[in-house]
């Protein structure tokens, strides 16, 4: 890898580091306000699919693209990188889809606690990785 894809990629893992761990702590401490903003995407309709959907293709195509490795361990980063994509491609070809997954959220705060200290392992794994690539 050239110099300069080394630092976009570093880069990235800095990006996921610090939002997967804000969104992680809002998630945690915050769960009944992500429900009630999947509760007003959901009531929306496909307009809220479309930008839960934007978003996450946005994020994951940012991340998919300047995370290119696919090794141990930073292939765990490009991995989320790319399923945030097949969420936001999903969500915006089939938005019924999208509005059914936001339904459920809305429906349960709980489900907002795990998905946070799912986010919260995220970031600890992107400062893990940005640790190793220093140590390398």
């Amino acid at each position: 890898m050239t110099p300069a894809g080394a630092a976009v990629e570093r880069a990235v893992e800095w990006f996921v580091a610090v939002t997967a761990v804000a969104v992680g702590l809002s998630h945690l401490l915050r769960p009944a306000d992500w429900a009630e903003t999947f509760r007003r995407l959901h009531a929306a309709g496909r307009p809220g699919a479309f930008a839960n959907g934007g978003l996450s293709l946005a994020v994951g195509a940012a991340v998919g693209a300047g995370h290119p490795t696919w090794e141990w361990p930073g292939g765990v980063i490009t991995v989320f990188g790319w399923l945030l994509v097949a969420k936001g491609a999903l969500y915006l070809l089939r938005p019924e889809l999208g509005l059914r997954s936001m339904g459920r959220g809305a429906d349960s705060p709980r489900g907002f606690v795990a998905g946070g200290a799912a986010r919260l392992a995220l970031g600890a794994w992107a400062g893990y990785c940005l640790w190793h690539g220093r140590a390398s």
